[in-house]
C-alpha cells in the first residue's frame, strides 16, 4: 500500500545525491541499509497500528451485532408482554444496530484486506534488507578488487605518459656506457704507469742472478760441512 514505493523513491533520491557527490560505493551501500532499516521502523509501526485499527474495528463490528440482538430479545420481550409500541422502538434499535454492525463489517472487510497488503510489503522490504546485507561483503570485495585494478592501469598509464620506462632504459644504457669507460680508463692508466713497467720486468723471471746465488750458496754450504767434519 505504497511503503515500498515511498521507500524506494527516497533510497533512489539518495542515491542520486551521492553518485552526483561521487560518493564511495560502501558509504553508498552503508547508507542504503541505514535508509531502508529506518523505512523498515516506520513500516512495521505503521503495520502495527493498523492491526491495532484492525482489532478496534473488529471490537466495534462485534458490538453492534451484540447490541442488535439485545435490542432483538428487547423486542421479543415487548410482543410477549403484550406492548407492541415498545416493540416497534425494540425492533427500530436493532435495525440501527444492524445497519452500523454491517457498515463496521464492511470497513473491517477493507481494512483487513490493507493490513494483509502491508505486511506483505513488510515481509519483502524485510527480506530486501536481509538480501542486500548478505551482498553487501561480496559487493565491497569486488569494488576494492575493481579499485585495486583500477589503479594499476591508472599508475601504468602514468608511467607510460611521464615516459618512465623509456629514462630507466637510457639511464641503464648510460650506467653500462660510465661502467665500459672506467674499464678502459683503468687499463689504459695501468699500461702507461711505472707500475706497469715495473710489472713486464717481474714477468721476466727470476734471470741468471738467481742461479748463480743459488750455486755460491751450495758451495757455502759444502765448505761448512767441510769443516764441520774436521
Amino acid at each position: 500500500m505504497g511503503i515500498l514505493s515511498r521507500f524506494i523513491t527516497v533510497v533512489r533520491s539518495n542515491i542520486n545525491a551521492m553518485l552526483n557527490r561521487a560518493e564511495d560505493p560502501t558509504k553508498m551501500l552503508d547508507q542504503t541499509l541505514i535508509d531502508m532499516d529506518a523505512a523498515y521502523r516506520k513500516a512495521k509501526d505503521q503495520v502495527a497500528r493498523s492491526v491495532a485499527d484492525e482489532k478496534r474495528l473488529q471490537k466495534s463490528f462485534a458490538d453492534q451485532k451484540n447490541e442488535a440482538a439485545k435490542w432483538s430479545e428487547r423486542a421479543v420481550k415487548a410482543v410477549e408482554k403484550g406492548d407492541d409500541d415498545l416493540a416497534k422502538e425494540a425492533l427500530m434499535r436493532k435495525g440501527e444496530h444492524t445497519r452500523m454492525s454491517l457498515q463496521f463489517e464492511h470497513e473491517l472487510g477493507a481494512h483487513q484486506e490493507n493490513v494483509a497488503n502491508l505486511k506483505n510489503s513488510l515481509h519483502e522490504l524485510e527480506s530486501r534488507i536481509a538480501e542486500i546485507k548478505r551482498k553487501k561483503n561480496l559487493l565491497v570485495s569486488k569494488q576494492k578488487r575493481a579499485q585495486a585494478q583500477d589503479q594499476i592501469y591508472k599508475t601504468m598509464e602514468g608511467i607510460q605518459d611521464t615516459g618512465a620506462v623509456d629514462t630507466i632504459n637510457r639511464m641503464e644504457e648510460k650506467i653500462e656506457e660510465m661502467s665500459h669507460l672506467a674499464d678502459a680508463r683503468m687499463e689504459l692508466s695501468e699500461e702507461f704507469s711505472g707500475d706497469a713497467l715495473e710489472k713486464k720486468f717481474a714477468e721476466l723471471g727470476p734471470g741468471e742472478d738467481v742461479d748463480a746465488e743459488l750455486l755460491e750458496l751450495k758451495q757455502q754450504l759444502k765448505l761448512e760441512d767441510k769443516s764441520g767434519n774436521s
